[in-house]
Parts: structure tokens; C-alpha cells; sequence
């Protein structure tokens, strides 16, 4: 398959021409904005949709090499929409970890027919208002131990807050510590974490800080995003 032949107009393809038009059309400096504007946003968000195709249609490749059906796929109206969908979030970022997220949610909604509809929805809503600080983070709270121990840190502590060992794995979140409650608070929100931002400061025993702080819908999440395990 030839990505590149197979891109097509969109409704961002319209908004943009709509905008343009409209930016072409104030007086004097009407064509010098119009050009200014293809330059900075037409052609660069142009090659983000073909950047994305090509990822979508190397994942594919991928898949086609495995006893899934293909061209199954073109009848699979949930496949269809969660690539639309995440088509469309992936056009609004240049976040790697974003990115990957939604290739991976793609593939496992490809190849894993029990998923359900809506929460293929919520958890592609979910990558689209997240930055990848809450990946991570969430990331990190399933298994901190283990997090910890595959950069050769210990996780052996006596006592301390969450953000002891959150702070260990993520020294640059150390001056940042508005920011870190901020993202522990909207995943505990989501109901992806069983503890808030309190749970940083809160005094523990040593297992505790080291304890998994996922719920079952995080867990959940975490593997909708994971790559599935015949891609390792």
C-alpha cells in the first residue's frame, strides 16, 4: 500500500481552506497572511497527517504478517472509528509517547474483538486530553518497584511519601511539585489511580511507597496503550 496515494481531503482540510479565505480577504496585508499561514500552519500540519499515515500503515504491515485477517478490518465499524479518532488526536500533538499510545491503541483494537465500544472511546478521549507526563506517571504507579529497579535504584525504603520514590525515578519533577499534583489529581480523577496528590507527602511504611496505585480501570488503560505481546 502507498500511503501517499491514499491520502485524502478531510474537514480540517476545509476549516483550513475556509480560514485561509477568510484571512486572504482583510485589506493590505490579506495575501502576505494567507501565504504567512500556509507557511507555518498548512504545510506543517500537512506533513503530521502524512507522518501519521506512514506510522499507521507500517503498523498494519506489521499486523499483516500475523493470522489476522486485514481486510476483515474494513468492515470492523470500531476499528474504523478509533483510527478517525485517532487520526484526529494524533494531527493535535508532537508528543512521542501520545503518539505511540494511540498507534498501540489502534493495533489492540484491531486485534482483540471483546473490547468494548465505549471505553475504546473514553480511553482514546483519555490519551487526547493527556500530556505524556500522565502516561508516565501512570506508567510509573502500576509497579514502582519495578520502575525503579529497571534504572538500578533502590526501592528499598524505610519510610516516605509516594513522591519519594516518584521523585527518585523522575529527579525533574523535584521543582515541579504543582505540576506533579496536578497530573496525580486528574488521573485519580479519570479513576485511573486509587490515591490523589496526597498520597505524595503522606507518611508510609517502606512497602507503601513502593505499592502499586492503579486502579482496575488503570490497569485496564495501561494495557489498551501497551504494544501487544507479539509485537516484542
Amino acid at each position: 500500500m502507498d500511503v501517499q496515494d491514499e491520502i485524502k481531503a478531510t474537514k480540517g482540510d476545509l476549516v483550513h481552506a475556509l480560514t485561509k479565505g477568510a484571512v486572504a480577504s482583510i485589506p493590505i496585508l490579506g495575501n502576505y497572511l494567507s501565504e504567512t499561514f500556509d507557511l507555518l500552519v498548512s504545510q506543517p500540519a500537512e506533513k503530521r497527517k502524512e507522518n501519521i499515515l506512514v506510522m499507521l500503515d507500517e503498523r498494519l504491515s506489521v499486523l499483516e504478517r500475523t493470522p489476522i485477517d486485514i481486510t476483515s478490518l474494513a468492515e470492523n465499524e470500531l476499528f474504523l472509528s478509533s483510527v478517525l479518532q485517532a487520526t484526529q488526536i494524533a494531527m493535535r500533538t508532537h508528543q512521542k509517547e501520545k503518539l505511540v499510545a494511540l498507534l498501540n491503541s489502534i493495533t489492540n483494537v484491531a486485534t482483540n474483538n471483546s473490547l468494548n465500544d465505549s471505553k475504546v472511546q473514553m480511553f482514546l478521549s483519555f490519551i487526547d486530553a493527556f500530556n505524556e507526563w500522565h502516561l508516565r506517571l501512570l506508567l510509573f504507579f502500576d509497579d514502582p518497584k519495578s520502575s525503579l529497579e529497571s534504572k538500578n535504584l533502590s526501592s528499598d525504603f524505610y519510610m516516605g511519601g509516594a513522591g519519594t520514590a516518584l521523585y527518585s525515578y523522575y529527579p525533574e519533577l523535584n521543582n515541579q511539585e504543582e505540576f506533579t499534583k496536578q497530573i496525580m489529581n486528574e488521573l485519580y480523577q479519570k479513576g485511573l489511580l486509587n490515591s490523589d496528590a496526597g498520597v505524595l507527602n503522606t507518611m508510609m511504611t517502606g512497602s507503601g511507597v513502593v505499592a502499586s496505585r492503579t486502579s482496575r480501570a488503570g490497569k485496564e488503560f495501561l494495557h489498551f496503550i501497551s504494544e501487544p505481546d507479539f509485537f516484542e
